[in-house]
């Protein structure tokens, strides 16, 4: 192997362990927030506090750091209130669809994502996948289906609607932020996402719908609220530094492997456990998680 495979190796690698780490962190962030919301949070109040406490959390950061914001064109902030907006909308309608829908159903949708992911980048020819690729992520989805699905959980079309309606949106925020999180830095594009996220739900807030706002109970309850802030600021950041360097395709396949750690986290913190066919749906998706990125080195 000569020094430019090297590095390249080196950087692929790199690339690889920030998005298994960016899924790993993300993986705390549910759990987090089932705890806060047991803890007497309102769903409002859970969701600001996280961009919030990302705001805060990057504001020290950036001075740590030293970095200064960028400043940035008209067309980066029209391109930074849409992938804010598509963003917000995600969370929104991801709750709203579990008003009426399974849990388990709604994350089986979302995590689709992926594949819309690829479809639009291949239709703008910015990444090719292989035949074998794609069997492979539509398996890992297969196996994620298999392994959130609830056998008794009943399909709403209203509720599927607004997950679909969520999908979008989701493919939307990171078809958006990939490029712009590689033209500005992955801290500063996440800083702008939280702060237009604030500015829309106080929006929402002071609009005529009536918004419950409640805070935790316990000191568990607070700290699960910090925690679910952090994790999700960092998250995403280290999301879309691994997304730079495999490319928002790759990574997106990578991060399907969240809610495998989420499952496995929730055991200890949550004390669930996997059923058989939970187990299966779950080996499914790690090992087609394996074979895509395997085919993916070639």
């Amino acid at each position: 192997m000569n020094d430019v495979d090297n590095k390249q190796h080196k950087r692929v690698t790199l690339g690889i362990s920030l998005a298994l780490i960016s899924s790993l962190i993300f993986a705390f962030v549910p759990n987090f927030a089932k705890i806060a919301l047991d803890s007497g949070v309102s769903l409002f109040f859970l969701v600001i506090s996280r961009y919030a406490i990302g705001a805060l959390v990057l504001v020290f950061v950036m001075q740590l750091t030293r970095k200064k914001l960028r400043g940035l064109s008209s067309e980066q902030k029209f391109r930074i209130v849409i992938s804010g907006f598509s963003a917000c909308a995600v969370i929104s309608l991801t709750y709203h669809a579990v008003e009426y829908l399974d849990v388990g159903v709604v994350m089986i949708v979302l995590y689709c994502f992926p594949i819309g992911v690829a479809v639009v980048l291949q239709i703008q020819e910015k990444q090719q996948l292989l035949k074998k690729q794609w069997f492979f992520m539509a398996l890992a989805v297969l196996g994620l289906s298999v392994m959130l699905a609830d056998k008794n959980f009943d399909l709403n079309i209203y509720g599927l609607a607004i997950s679909f309606f969520g999908l979008i949106f989701f493919i939307a925020f990171i078809i958006t932020a990939a490029d712009l999180s590689d033209e500005i830095g992955a801290i500063s594009f996440n800083f702008y996402i939280s702060l237009i996220g604030i500015i829309l739900l106080i929006l929402v807030y002071i609009s005529p719908l009536e918004i419950t706002v409640s805070i935790s109970k316990n000191l568990i309850g607070h700290f699960s609220i910090i925690g679910n802030g952090i994790f999700y600021i960092f998250s995403w950041v280290i999301f879309f530094e691994s997304s730079r360097i495999l490319g928002a395709t790759r990574t997106s396949v990578i991060a399907c492997s969240e809610p495998l750690f989420a499952a496995l986290l929730a055991i200890p913190l949550l004390g669930q456990k996997l059923s058989l066919v939970e187990w299966f749906g779950f080996s499914v998706a790690l090992v087609s998680l394996y074979m895509f990125e395997k085919k993916s080195a070639n």
